[in-house]
């Protein structure tokens, strides 16, 4: 099963407030309701939520699935200098986590790739986790490939990803 087939889960901007951590937000939705509106919408998107997914399933924070997305959103740029809209972005994230039965571990891990973000949340998968299928994983590191760097170095490793594929399989005598 892929991870956006998995992802049925969102919030809502009441469902925010009504946590006892999200409600200490109350001014940040308040100040920028278009901004927080716009980012309901990206948490609550399927593909959004199984990036947040394979982040973590790869070792990285969750918003490292969605930085990219958030930090280039027009109606989100602005309210993102904000430290508290910051805070209330990582809040947001785990409730989603949350209500695709993941939970929070205490810990934090870099935010690759990000300009306003430093450290996020690390999560734990439910117990009963479905497991990426290997097509599945392989287009989520071809796609996370796609995002480091600069156009050069991601060029360089995908010829280098390719050419070890490529070895891989003419060393199990299997087709390329």
């Amino acid at each position: 099963m892929s991870p956006s087939a998995a992802t049925t889960s969102g919030i809502t901007i009441e469902g925010f407030l009504a946590d006892a951590h999200g409600a200490k937000y109350r001014d940040v939705v308040r100040t920028h309701p278009e901004a927080f509106a716009r980012l309901m919408d990206v948490l609550n998107h399927p593909d959004q939520q199984a990036e947040l997914l394979t982040a973590e399933q790869y070792g990285h924070p969750a918003l490292s699935g969605i930085v990219q997305t958030i930090e280039a959103d027009e109606v989100l740029a602005g309210p993102l200098t904000n430290v508290r809209f910051r805070q209330a972005v990582g809040v947001a994230v785990r409730l989603v986590m949350e209500s695709m039965g993941w939970s929070t571990t205490g810990r934090k891990g870099p935010v690759r790739g990000a300009t306003q973000f430093k450290r996020a949340e690390r999560y734990r998968p439910p117990l009963q986790a479905i497991p990426l299928s290997p097509g599945d994983r392989a287009r989520a590191a071809f796609e996370a490939v796609e995002r480091i760097g600069d156009e050069e170095e991601r060029a360089q490793t995908a010829s280098d990803l390719l050419l070890a594929l490529a070895q891989t399989r003419r060393a199990e005598h299997r087709s390329f």
